[in-house]
């Protein structure tokens, strides 16, 4: 990258917290602005059927992304000033995101046989598998290396406002379910061709695919950063999995929605900030721990803040707007909603342990230790508790997971000399002035 684009790369934390911002909104404008309409076409029975498989893609999209946003995203830095590298770094992450969606293929296949009423679904299945292709294909991770955010908003709004006007036009009954994640997939698809023709245009990024050794030596040796992403998500949405096994699929449809909703609110408030911060605390924290764990922490109230804000504002309207929007049949997803609606401030600082902190640290094999824990107690809690008492077992055992992982992450750090926690840098002042550098 030549000098000028360089000074483009240093854009401020400020302005790349709004671009993710307005790129996680764009992703959840579907869930956001259609499912009031799609619900109330397709009932809680046929939304659950899509939750589930929604759900279930999510692993495969994991599988995909392979904890490339934040490995890969950590390295870019390093590399911006050194061109040819940062190409061949490009070409090597794409390429292994390309390999492992055709693996994810060929299981899901396999799995959908398995599934007892998966050819019943297979249209809302494979429609659902296709936004794996599409962050397979997206190049988020490099353009949040280089702080360029931004510059992708509009190319993430065309494609996304077509296939949302689409929604509306085309599905009329419970028959054209399918049609929803179709559509929500060749939004991401169409999104990220435009993003890598930007890069190519711009940057002058080679698109092209290469499997080579070094690209299987980085997947091996990036394993776990993935496992440990895949195991986090599995915390959360394991809850909905083992649902279906054992309640209807309404009952799912009921949950999923109260939990899209507290979803929400970490995806639109905290993910996009803690995504900008990402790669900067990680430069911060390889330099200089106490420096960076100074920054680190200086992010916490805001985060804490913001994130209480949107949740208790949430927790007071959510009864009306499902009423009004989804219909008398979604009530009950409102007071999924408000139990787990503190949810997202525990997210929050699990977040910022054991992906800000740990993992930019170098702590790879301690945080997949830590998650695997979790998860075991999450499927043990999930399969006791929903089985015994259903959906309400599935509550508690998503809020008792949440916790367990925090104090297992606390516990950690103390065991290896970390000092994550420093309460005398929570001032909002120092956090507006760190925003603002």
């Amino acid at each position: 990258m030549d000098d000028k684009k360089e000074g483009e790369a240093g854009n401020g934390i400020g302005s790349n917290v709004m671009a993710n911002g307005i790129l996680q909104f764009l992703n959840y404008a579907f869930p956001i602005i259609t499912l009031p309409f799609v619900g109330r076409i397709i009932g809680t029975q046929e939304f659950g059927v899509i939750n589930f498989y929604s759900v279930l893609v999510g692993y495969f999209t994991l599988f995909v992304i392979y904890g490339f946003d934040a490995s890969a995203t950590r390295r870019v830095p390093e590399l911006v000033k050194r061109t040819s590298d940062l190409k061949v770094f490009f070409v090597e992450i794409q390429s292994s995101k390309i390999l492992l969606l055709l693996i994810a293929a060929s299981v899901y296949s396999i799995l959908l046989v398995l599934i007892p009423d998966g050819n019943e679904h297979y249209k809302v299945a494979w429609s659902t598998f296709a936004v794996a292709a599409g962050w397979a294909l997206m190049p988020n991770w490099f353009v949040q290396g280089i702080r360029r955010m931004k510059e992708l908003v509009w190319l993430n709004i065309i494609p996304k406002t077509f296939f949302l006007v689409l929604i509306f036009l085309l599905i009329r009954s419970v028959n054209d379910s399918y049609l929803y994640p179709l559509f929500i997939s060749l939004s991401t698809i169409l999104s990220a061709f435009l993003s890598l023709l930007y890069l190519r245009l711009r940057l002058k990024m080679p698109l092209k695919i290469h499997f080579n050794r070094s690209m299987f030596h980085r997947l091996w040796s990036e394993r776990l950063v993935f496992l440990s992403s895949l195991i986090n998500n599995l915390n959360q949405t394991v809850s909905i999995i083992i649902l279906a096994s054992f309640v209807s699929y309404s009952q799912v449809g009921i949950f999923s929605l109260g939990w899209r909703m507290m979803n929400v609110i970490q995806v639109l408030v905290s993910v996009p900030i803690l995504q900008a911060l990402f790669p900067v605390l990680g430069v911060q924290l390889r330099s200089n721990i106490q420096e960076g764990t100074k920054s680190l922490n200086q992010s916490i109230p805001l985060l804490l803040i913001i994130v209480t804000i949107a949740s208790s504002s949430l927790w007071l309207i959510c009864p009306w707007l499902i009423d009004f929007f989804f219909g008398p049949e979604f009530i009950d997803a409102a007071g999924v909603y408000q139990l787990i609606a503190f949810l997202p401030l525990i997210s929050v600082l699990n977040h910022l342990i054991g992906s800000s902190f740990l993992l930019n640290l170098g702590y790879d094999n301690d945080v997949l230790r830590v998650t695997i824990v979790a998860s075991v107690t999450a499927i043990a809690l999930n399969l006791f508790l929903i089985s015994s008492y259903g959906l309400k077992g599935a509550i508690v055992a998503l809020i008792l997971t949440e916790i367990i992982l925090l104090i297992l992450y606390s516990g950690m750090c103390k065991n290896r000399g970390l000092k994550f926690w420093n309460i005398n840098e929570w001032k909002l002042s120092l956090v507006l002035d760190h925003l603002k550098r």
